[in-house]
């Protein structure tokens, strides 16, 4: 089996058009598609979930305090 990178795109009837020559020979492929999802748009730090956590009262947070454990 041999690897090759290919440039490609999804046309309107959903085939796969190729858009680089090739010197391929007929037969069986199987393909791997990567794509960007145009809908959900590139992810951003600003949109990543944020934490809301409380008021920090002051004092230190050792492990021991936070877990209630002793090691």
């Amino acid at each position: 089996m041999e690897a090759i990178k290919i440039k490609a795109r999804i046309d309107d009837q959903q085939q796969l058009v190729l858009l680089e020559p090739t010197t391929l020979r007929a037969g069986e492929v199987e393909i791997i598609v990567l794509y960007i999802n145009i809908e959900a748009g590139p992810q951003t730090p600003k949109a990543w979930p944020v934490l809301q956590g409380g008021r920090y009262l002051g004092g230190t947070l050792r492990r021991e305090e936070i877990y209630n454990d002793a090691r």
